[in-house]
Formats: structure tokens, sequence, C-alpha cells
């Protein structure tokens, strides 16, 4: 698990530069090889914000929509001056996740999809940011 936050943080300092319109998870990650020889692929699956660095978990609530069946949230960040926010992109199947900082000019992100019965997110939700 450390060493994909250390992967995380590095394409988090490759991005810092991003924008709003660049801000955004992969649909799928490449895992370890399978038995044939090709790498298993993760469906991305949810999103999570931390103000500041992800190990002190402070996690940031969204919004929810009213659907139990929807899946609406909606995070509007305010910035404390010199702590970035955080975004942890995680996929279907897989303790891997893809962490970034979020671009200073990003207001709000939505994570737009489906869930089950039994609350799983069903595929791939949109996420857009502004």
């Amino acid at each position: 698990m450390r060493s994909i936050l250390m992967i995380g943080f590095a394409l988090a300092a490759a991005v810092s530069s991003a924008s709003a319109s660049d801000l955004g998870c992969p649909a799928t990650i490449d895992g370890d090889a399978t038995a044939s020889g090709l790498p298993e692929s993760f469906k991305f699956r949810y999103v999570s914000f931390f103000d500041g660095d992800p190990r002190e978990m402070a996690n940031l609530a969204p919004e929810e929509g009213p659907s139990p069946k929807v899946l609406e949230q909606r995070w509007q960040f305010s910035r404390a001056p010199g702590r970035p926010i955080v975004m942890v992109c995680r996929y279907h199947d897989t303790d891997r996740t893809l962490v970034q900082d979020v671009p200073p000019d990003v207001q709000e992100c939505r994570l737009e999809g489906l869930i089950t019965d039994q609350g799983e997110v069903v595929g791939s939700p949109t996420l857009s940011c502004r």
C-alpha cells in the first residue's frame, strides 16, 4: 500500500500544474500480470478528497443526492493556506489507488453514477470538476 501511495504522490507532483479540465481519474488501471502474462485491469469505482495528506485521514465529506439508487456526490472546496486538496482515485476489486493534488483553480467536483440495492457502485461513475 505504501508503494502505491508513493507512486500516487509522484504522479501528483507531475500533474501539479494541471487545471480543472485536466483533473480526473483514469477509467482503468493495470495491476499485476495474470497467469497469461497480461496485466489485470481494474475499472474506476469512486473518488475521495482530503484536506492535505491522505495519511492524515482528513477526508472531505461530499453533499449527497436524495436518491439511494443514484450516486450524486458534490464536493465544494475551501482551502486552508499551505494545505492542498488531494484526490484519491479508487478502483473495483483492488486496493491500488492513484493520488493527485487538486489544482488551486478547482472549486468543486461532482461524481455521478448508479448504485445497486446493496449500496455498491455500478460500473464507472462520471467525475467532473470545475
